[in-house]
């Protein structure tokens, strides 16, 4: 804390997992601070006082009679009683395409033998006072799929196949429907309809909401031609205008057809809310259709996401600025490694990381059970995650706030390009996407952009995820990360030249700003007076090297000349332009390592010194820029992680708003609430392998902007 904080000595600090939220009232005169959100209050929506979701998971197939025959509302009562939930999500459909109740629109599942499932579940859940999100799966249902074949997506080698599903085997069972043919739109309406007039519920979570494939068939193609003329093009090719501009359709294509989802149950529902499954908003490909648009079809994301920490980290993080209204819902299995598996369990460890992952970052958890083809339980789970939740329920009163966070990673749905703008086929695309490179295509926006979080994480800096729907508020960050964004509009570059230019840093990589986002390949940089440089060309070697300066070489340990740092990446090759300072420059191997010739047979030193810049600083108006040649954020291991720390942090203007010495398995994330006049600190502990080994010594310290630090407690006892 600023000057004059007191001491807090507690032994067993990260002995678990949040032992360590915080909270600071500021302001002398403020009196005992308030708890908000202790107990439900006059008015509050249902999702304002529910950090603590169920969703029950039954994709079964209906040729078994005996399939579903065990399903008893009254049992999933008790069960849900044990997790201590506040919120279940019943299914109305499932991948199948059978429904859960007697449907005039679709067919019935039959083990259910008419019996009206949903109904019983949501009025059962109701007496129990649970709020109800009925989910209901859209484009990838079986039945549908197999009774109306002229509705299936088509790939580019003319082919409607059942999708593999990556489990043991790899068998194909996901059947997928083109949500462009106009006769599936109008059944999904009718059902929505159908199910929103005759049941009443809190909530809908449509699931599937995203391309299956890129799709050539009929509905497609004249869709296309209709709206922009001629034949949808089967080469894939980021410099050509003509893809481009079909990429760009088929995000406003998926984005239309989650508004006809959205309005269809607005209309009938106006209370309810809507949140599609947003997976694929993290994604690191193209092909799903990702766009920030779509975000506005969605009251909050919420994604099932079998992450590791840093990635489950960076997508709440993205969740939690693309949502309109948070919590956002983190959505997790309680199996290992992720829902394709229905015996492992997870650990109670394991779940209550997961579960305080979104919390930290504003966001509520959602277990998935995945429940057994007769309609059974494991009872054991629920008790497990229910210890998990009683935690959660002690913290809740001091959830919300305005998440501090002074860098930003930038997230472009547009530059999600293949490395080296290379050209492929739509075929060779979609079966590539199955085994990419991942060492190739590291650099690529869609992975630099994570990685760039992950240094983020591990310096322990505050800090956060946006997108386009960000740029009128870049200013709440001291410093915003470009990680090879390809292509960028002018509504961005205005923006970012004016954040600069009113004192705000930038860092960017490599090709961010060379293209339009309509496909149209810049001679420079668009943003080139920002980066101090102009774009010349690029290094034929995909191995370089970033050989620091004198000046800078203090940054760079253990890195020196002669010994520069390993970029497993091509540089552009950039002239210097005005007054920018280098603070590296390029080194490329003795050979090219695409080639035959070598210097070492095992590795490609450095061999031949280069006056091209990789790193520069560069002043523009109040603010500062720093372009670097490669995309260094793909730099993986400490000693690199401690480079770009040192980097970043010549970027500040002010101090950060927080700094914590503690080992990288803990993060820390702060939140201001300002109206109750205080500060949340959260510090979580999640290591590798668990259970946590406790930590113990770590020091804090919050910017308190000038205000006076009445009290200091650790919660949820308020000691």
């Amino acid at each position: 804390m600023n000057k004059g904080s007191p001491a807090v000595d507690r032994r067993e600090f990260l002995q678990d997992c949040l032992l360590a939220t915080a909270m600071a009232g500021a302001l002398r005169n403020t009196g005992k601070a308030t708890q908000a959100g202790a107990g439900p209050s006059m008015g509050r929506k249902w999702y304002q006082k529910s950090y603590r979701r169920h969703l029950f998971d039954f994709h079964i197939a209906d040729w078994n009679d005996k399939f579903l025959s065990n399903l008893d509302p009254e049992v999933m009562a008790e069960n849900l009683a044990l997790e201590k939930c506040t919120a279940v999500t019943v299914f109305a459909n499932t991948h199948t395409g059978l429904c859960n109740y007697p449907t005039k629109r679709g067919a019935m599942h039959r083990g259910l033998k008419g019996r009206d499932a949903l109904r019983e579940m949501i009025d059962t859940f109701h007496r129990k006072g649970l709020d109800v999100i009925v989910y209901y799966c859209t484009i990838y249902t079986a039945w549908y799929w197999e009774t109306h074949p002229d509705s299936r997506t088509v790939d580019a080698d003319g082919k409607s196949e059942k999708v593999p599903v990556p489990t043991i085997a790899n068998p194909r069972r996901f059947c997928t429907i083109c949500p462009n043919n106009q006769a599936y739109r109008d059944f999904v309406v009718a059902q929505l309809e159908e199910i929103c007039t005759n049941y009443d519920f809190e909530g809908m979570w449509p699931d599937m909401t995203f391309w299956p494939t890129v799709c050539y068939c009929p509905s497609c193609q004249n869709k296309y031609a209709l709206e922009v003329g001629g034949e949808i093009p089967r080469t894939i090719n980021w410099q050509d205008p003509v893809w481009v501009r079909f990429q760009r359709k088929r995000q406003e294509w998926i984005v239309d057809f989650a508004h006809l989802v959205t309005a269809t149950i607005k209309m009938h529902k106006p209370e309810a809310t809507v949140a599609h499954q947003s997976g694929f908003m993290a994604a690191r490909s193209w092909q799903e259709g990702p766009s920030v648009p779509f975000a506005g079809e969605t009251d909050w994301i919420s994604a099932d996401t079998y992450a590791d920490r840093a990635s489950q980290s960076y997508m709440d993080k993205l969740s939690h600025s693309l949502s309109t209204i948070r919590p956002f819902e983190h959505i997790n299995c309680w199996y290992y490694p992720n829902i394709f598996e229905h015996v492992v369990p997870r650990t109670e460890a394991d779940l209550r990381c997961r579960a305080f992952d979104a919390f930290i970052n504003d966001g509520a958890m959602v277990f998935i059970d995945a429940i057994d083809p007769l309609g059974t339980y494991n009872r054991d789970h629920y008790i497990r995650a229910g210890r998990v939740f009683a935690d959660i329920e002690k913290y809740e009163p001091f959830a919300g706030g305005k998440f501090c966070q002074d860098i930003a990673t930038y997230l472009s749905y547009d530059s999600s390009l293949l490395n080296f703008f290379r050209t492929q086929t739509t075929s060779e695309a979609i079966s590539e996407s199955r085994s990419r490179d991942a060492a190739y295509d590291a650099s690529e926006h869609g992975n630099a952009a994570p990685a760039a979080a992950r240094i983020l994480l591990e310096n322990h800096f505050p800090h956060g995820v946006i997108t386009r729907k960000n740029l009128k508020r870049l200013s709440d960050h001291q410093i915003v990360i470009l990680p090879n964004v390809a292509m960028l509009n002018q509504e961005e570059v205005t923006a970012f030249k004016e954040y600069v230019s009113q004192g705000g840093s930038i860092y960017a990589s490599k090709y961010t700003s060379l293209l339009t986002t309509d496909g149209n390949r810049q001679k420079n940089f668009q943003l080139a007076e920002l980066f101090g440089v102009t774009y010349l060309g690029e290094t034929a070697e995909v191995i370089s090297y970033v050989d620091p300066a004198e000046k800078y070489k203090g940054l760079f340990p253990p890195f020196k000349s002669g010994y520069p740092v390993t970029l497993r990446d091509s540089q552009t090759l950039v002239r210097l332009d005005g007054n920018a300072d280098v603070i590296a420059t390029v080194t490329l191997p003795f050979t090219d390592p695409k080639g035959s010739l070598y210097a070492s047979i095992l590795t490609d030193p450095p061999g031949i010194t280069t006056d091209y810049p990789s790193v520069v600083l560069n002043r523009y108006g109040k603010g500062k820029v720093m372009y670097s040649a490669g995309t260094m954020e793909i730099w993986e291991h400490e000693t690199h992680r401690t480079v770009m720390g040192k980097l970043l942090k010549l970027l500040g203007s002010r101090p950060f708003s927080f700094e914590i010495d503690a080992p990288r398995s803990v993060e820390m994330t702060l939140f201001e609430q300002e109206d109750k006049k205080r500060f949340i600190i959260h510090v979580l502990n999640q290591q590798l392998e668990m259970p946590n080994i406790p930590i113990d010594g770590i020091s804090v310290k919050v910017w308190i902007g000038g205000k006076t630090l009445e009290r200091l407690m650790v919660l949820p006892e308020e000691k």
